[in-house]
């Protein structure tokens, strides 16, 4: 058990980097959904953070009886299936009864204990028993210490894929106080711990028959759990939160949401480097940050991309069989991906420490004449490549796995990761990749990068004549 929690491809650990569980609260429509689905997977591609997508198929704890709870079971799970099926995001709901857990967990990627039902023996195991990632949120009527007992009945079932989530504690009748001791407190577990900064900013019961709330707090107390240490943000967002069936007071406006993160990736940084001096935010700290910087921006003018071999193209394992005989394992969408990068203009290398008639023959293959191999100090071909191309540093990208890769992400425009590589790596990175090493990281790249340059849908194009 090391914390960290794999989640359709996102490596989710705590004290690397902020990731975001967004959405409306419950499934009003399948159109409302899809279309805050679109504008978030946009947002995460754009600013390269991994962002699950949340909404419930049923709201079993409303306040009355009468309030709307949703589709139910079997219409919900379609609607968010078709959210990861058109956008590519992780799916996030709340199951409120034992018998549920199977059936979600065949769809979700993330199972929700809802904060009311953190104690529910039943619903945890039962939840642990899928397999699936499972986020318990602290019952606002427990202490953070209270959570362990909660992460063992999960732990019983053999399933360590867990995340507790902070959602503010009871302030005496109908209100809530976020302390921000409980993330700390929290992360003693091992686990990611993450902050619920709408739930947090609700007023319990406070409306007629439903709870209120302020959303104008939601902004600043996440800023504070950011710079507290949480590893993730959990918000709730509507196109119109006043006329949201469910939450709208502390739901924030999704217009709204893009600035927020980019605000909260920024404070992340200023944490991750050790920094406590107010003045090393700079001039946009706590404004959004120059969009001009953006990851998308950056993808822009990208012209030559650069990879890594093993662990980048390979999931890193070399199998020897006999004295001549060596075996890697390539991805086909990798290899697809490249070539299509190659058709749409793009200058494609391979640099390597190791040398293998392997990837001789697997460049062979995608037409690559770019292959470099036995290359430890790998700064000495990429200025050779950007001299022969005519190339500056920030039209380059660089995918690697391992701490030889870091002076070429140091130099280059986008420097990309996958999740498994070391941390000091992923901390260079400007992006890590939500896909694994082998497994269509580089796929993911190439798309990201034709995608910001609007040549994908033309690159796919031929396919459909």
């Amino acid at each position: 058990m090391n914390g960290r929690v794999d989640v359709a491809g996102y490596g989710l650990a705590p004290g690397e980097g902020l990731f975001f569980i967004i959405g409306p609260c419950v499934i009003e429509s399948r159109e409302l959904v899809l279309e805050v689905a679109s504008e978030l997977a946009g947002i995460s591609r754009s600013l390269g953070v991994p962002v699950l997508f949340k909404s419930s198929f049923d709201k079993a704890n409303r306040t009355s009886v009468e309030s709307f709870r949703g589709p139910g079971l079997t219409r919900g799970l379609e609607i968010l299936t078709q959210v990861r099926e058109r956008t590519g995001l992780p799916v996030v709901s709340d199951i409120h009864t034992p018998d549920q857990a199977a059936i979600a967990g065949q769809v979700l990627d993330v199972i929700q204990i809802p904060a009311f039902l953190s104690r529910q023996t039943d619903l945890l195991v039962a939840a642990g028993g899928t397999g699936k990632a499972v986020n318990i949120k602290k019952g606002q009527f427990q202490a953070p210490e209270d959570m362990e007992h909660a992460v063992k009945k999960v732990l019983s079932t053999g399933n360590d894929r867990i995340m507790l989530t902070e959602r503010g504690t009871s302030f005496g009748y109908r209100d809530l106080v976020a302390d921000m001791r409980s993330i700390l407190r929290m992360k003693r577990f091992g686990f990611p711990v993450i902050f619920d900064a709408t739930h947090s900013a609700q007023v319990p019961g406070g409306g007629q028959g439903c709870s209120s709330g302020d959303r104008a707090i939601v902004a600043p107390l996440a800023r504070a759990a950011v710079a507290a240490g949480a590893d993730g943000v959990f918000m709730e967002v509507h196109p119109d939160p006043d006329r949201a069936l469910c939450d709208g007071p502390n739901s924030l406006p999704l217009v709204q949401v893009e600035a927020l993160v980019k605000n909260l990736l920024e404070i992340h940084r200023v944490v991750a480097d050790g920094t406590t001096h107010a003045e090393s935010f700079g001039k946009t700290s706590l404004e959004e940050p120059n969009a001009d910087d953006s990851l998308e921006t950056r993808l822009k003018k990208i012209r030559l991309i650069v990879f890594d071999v093993d662990g980048v193209l390979t999931d890193g394992r070399i199998v020897f069989a006999g004295r001549e005989l060596e075996i890697k394992s390539f991805h086909v969408r990798d290899g697809h991906g490249i070539k299509i990068a190659k058709r749409c203009g793009l200058e494609v290398a391979l640099v390597t420490g190791r040398s293998s008639d392997v990837v001789a023959r697997r460049a062979d293959e995608l037409g690559l004449n770019l292959v470099f191999q036995q290359v430890w100090d790998k700064k000495p071909v990429l200025a050779k490549l950007m001299e022969d191309f005519g190339l500056k540093a920030d039209q380059v990208a660089v995918i690697g796995d391992d701490v030889v890769d870091i002076p070429l992400l140091r130099r280059v425009g986008v420097g990309v990761t996958v999740p498994e590589a070391p941390e000091e790596v992923r901390r260079e990175a400007r992006y890590v990749t939500r896909h694994r090493g082998g497994n269509g990281a580089a796929r993911e790249i190439v798309e990201m990068i034709l995608r910001a340059q609007g040549k994908w849908d033309q690159a796919l194009a031929r396919y459909y004549e």
